[in-house]
């Protein structure tokens, strides 16, 4: 996907290239107000997910399990940017920061909405071949090669996030901008998990088939992704501008907190890895200083590390050495009013 995005921008830089011979194509964004700093609000929507899956191994068999966390919700936006220019006053310097978050203290924008999926495998050959007994169903027993449990609980997610990016635009042309990026995102998501339903498979379906309502669950995850790309920007009209970044991260990191309430056992892991993102952004003049923006991203992480699991049940079991992948893959199309002082 990515070749075929950067392909897409060189495609555009010499379409922009050549148009610069067209007097239409002369107008840049200096005609603007002379003011290098920008403030917004907007709002969007974040879909996509958040996810660990654990796995353990030995000789007899082993375990996975997988916990997906939605994210879909409502965001408030707030932004500033200061904006430097070249020789021929145009856009060149952009540092910027934008803050999205769905609560703040006793202000609520959105619960956010999906379940949480929590799924177990099992492959141990003792448990998956356990001869039938009452009151088991009569599938009991026999080699089951999906789920063993799996259940949905309802969520409550705090959502905030911060992006940190700065970019320098070269011009080969009047309507072409083409420069690096480079960033600094922050997330931190908050998850309340209660009314849990259970389903058992195999061996377990008996006993592990049921619900229980209030909360079960608290989770906890940060991702922080220093990121490097592209920013490229096309002139398409005097009102109206395009910009597409592409932002690689080789290091990735993911820190989460998992407390099962009913097992009386916490979940900790801190892992690396690599994060890419796409952002597309459409940009309308309706002044001279009054801008609207409508931005789109794609992110994608994925992570890696070891998973510890405590029990405060009073037996004090801890456990180590767990292998842990922590992802995310996420969406968000946001609408900015933007004025430029």
């Amino acid at each position: 996907m990515m070749k075929k995005v950067l392909t897409l921008t060189l495609l555009i830089i010499a379409i922009g290239t050549l148009s610069g011979m067209y007097p239409e194509a002369q107008a840049a964004s200096y005609q603007r107000s002379s003011s290098d700093d920008t403030f917004g609000i907007g709002l969007g929507y974040l879909t996509g997910n958040t996810l660990y899956h654990i796995s353990a191994y030995d000789a007899t068999g082993g375990i996975e399990s997988e916990l997906e966390f939605p994210l879909k919700t409502l965001l408030l936006g707030l932004e500033y940017s200061y904006i430097g220019r070249n020789a021929r006053g145009q856009d060149a310097l952009k540092i910027g920061i934008r803050w999205s978050f769905n609560k703040v203290g006793s202000f609520n924008i959105d619960n956010g909405s999906g379940k949480l999926k929590d799924s177990d495998w099992l492959t141990d050959n003792f448990d998956i071949e356990a001869p039938p007994s009452p009151p088991n169903p009569p599938n009991s027993g026999f080699p089951h090669p999906g789920l063993d449990i799996y259940s949905e609980s309802d969520i409550d997610l705090k959502a905030t996030i911060i992006d940190l990016r700065a970019s320098y635009g070269f011009w080969p042309s009047a309507r072409i901008s083409l420069g690096p990026l480079g960033g600094l995102l922050y997330q931190n998501f908050q998850y309340d998990a209660s009314n849990v339903r259970q389903v058992g498979f195999g061996p377990w379906a008996s006993g592990a088939t049921g619900s229980f309502s209030g909360k079960v669950l608290t989770y906890e995850v940060t991702y922080i992704i220093p990121y490097l790309g592209i920013h490229s920007g096309m002139l398409v009209s005097k009102n109206f501008q395009a910009f597409l970044d592409l932002g690689y991260s080789p290091w990735a990191s993911a820190e989460d907190r998992d407390d099962h309430i009913l097992r009386r056992k916490t979940s900790q892991a801190k892992t690396t890895g690599y994060a890419y993102l796409v952002t597309i952004t459409a940009q309308w003049d309706i002044k001279d200083n009054d801008f609207f923006l409508v931005r789109g991203q794609y992110l994608e992480v994925n992570t890696t590390g070891p998973q510890t699991q405590t029990f405060y049940d009073g037996s004090g079991d801890v456990i180590t050495g767990i292998n842990d992948k922590i992802t995310s893959q996420q969406t968000s199309l946001s609408l900015t009013f933007s004025h430029r002082f």
